[in-house]
């Protein structure tokens, strides 16, 4: 997500992304490496952003897992904490920028999401936000971002109210997830290939059955696919990004619940990854209000074209007349009902109220 411009001197690097990268290039399990350290998850993830200091005793344990010396993780830590007192400078919740940002932000959601604790204390608060962030202040949070819009690509609906922190929020937390995700380097013609046995994970009826294979599949080829609930004034509906130039990030917000609506929303952004990406320079994609940009076009067309293939196209007007067709049309081309249902739609051959019942419903935990 974040491009070189957005790490400035203004920037405090936790001696978490080492000890990240590391368990990254080596293929390592984070929870593995938090049980050897006798910690739990949640913990470790607390070493890793910072936000619980690295002793002696961890660098010492760093030292046999990882190779570095625990000198070096303690010069690391020193070198951290020292750039962040300098940098949170004049960090205060009283100052009108401050008031305003914090305004900004959907605390209740994120506190009811977990992804924050809740501190009642106005300094508490505005240092949990800023660590959430990853960020030492506000100009740092507006280097990184501050162009959110110009961070990531977006499917969006005309249905919600847009907020820029709202969106940095989500991005955030997928970035977050997608880092404890290991995934083998990113290789877009693997990828491509991968979204064939994808697709054949449309006739599961439950996400607690199909979503690990999704990751696991998409990880063999260098995505990490991410699902992160939308806070409201979020209009995302995907995302897609690079965490790295070898890691690439596929994230849904899960606003869909019908399978047609999340399976079309997921392959239009494995889209963009297949035809679009750049891991340097990212995609802006416009608002689903108004006339859709050449590369919206393009990964709609692809989507549509990974789930019901163009050599089935002759046989939906039949299709369209009953539920036995429709059931037909999904046997032959291998996909559930509820998407044959979504394309014939999308095209108007039913009424968007006609044959919503063979749809599945998912529910998101």
């Amino acid at each position: 997500m974040r491009t070189e411009a957005d790490f400035s001197p203004t920037w405090a690097v936790p001696p978490g992304r080492t000890i990240s990268d590391l368990l990254a290039s080596r293929r390592m399990p984070r929870d593995q490496v938090a049980r050897s350290m006798n910690l739990s998850v949640d913990e470790f993830d607390d070493l890793l952003t910072g936000k619980s200091a690295l002793t002696a005793s961890v660098a010492t344990q760093l030292e046999a897992i990882l190779g570095a010396s625990a000198a070096f993780w303690l010069r690391r830590e020193e070198q951290y904490r020292e750039q962040l007192a300098e940098l949170t400078v004049g960090v205060d919740p009283e100052t009108a920028d401050y008031k305003a940002w914090l305004k900004s932000l959907p605390l209740k959601q994120m506190v009811d999401l977990g992804w924050i604790d809740g501190a009642v204390d106005k300094k508490a608060k505005l240092r949990e936000c800023l660590e959430f962030f990853g960020v030492p202040n506000l100009d740092a949070w507006n280097r990184t971002y501050g162009g959110t819009r110009e961070a990531a690509a977006f499917r969006t609906t005309e249905a919600y109210v847009e907020s820029a922190p709202a969106t940095a929020a989500w991005l955030r937390r997928g970035e977050v997830l997608a880092d404890q995700i290991v995934c083998e380097d990113w290789n877009p013609a693997l990828f491509e290939k991968q979204l064939s046995r994808v697709r054949e994970l449309t006739l599961r009826p439950n996400p607690a059955d199909f979503i690990p294979e999704l990751q696991r599949l998409c990880a063999e080829a260098g995505v990490a696919v991410v699902l992160v609930k939308a806070p409201p004034g979020c209009r995302a509906s995907g995302a897609t990004f690079f965490a790295t130039p070898t890691k690439a990030v596929l994230l849904l917000s899960v606003r869909y619940l019908s399978d047609d609506q999340f399976w079309f929303s997921f392959f239009h952004e494995a889209g963009h990854l297949v035809l679009h990406y750049d891991t340097e320079s990212l995609i802006l994609e416009t608002t689903m209000d108004g006339p859709k940009s050449p590369m919206e076009e393009e990964a709609n067309q692809f989507a549509a074209e990974q789930l019901l293939p163009s050599a089935f196209h002759p046989r939906m007007p039949e299709a369209a007349k009953s539920k036995f067709g429709i059931a037909r049309l999904a046997r032959d081309a291998g996909v559930s009902m509820g998407i044959v249902v979504g394309q014939l739609q999308h095209r108007g051959l039913v009424k968007r109220e006609h044959f919503n019942k063979l749809k599945t419903r998912y529910t998101w935990s």
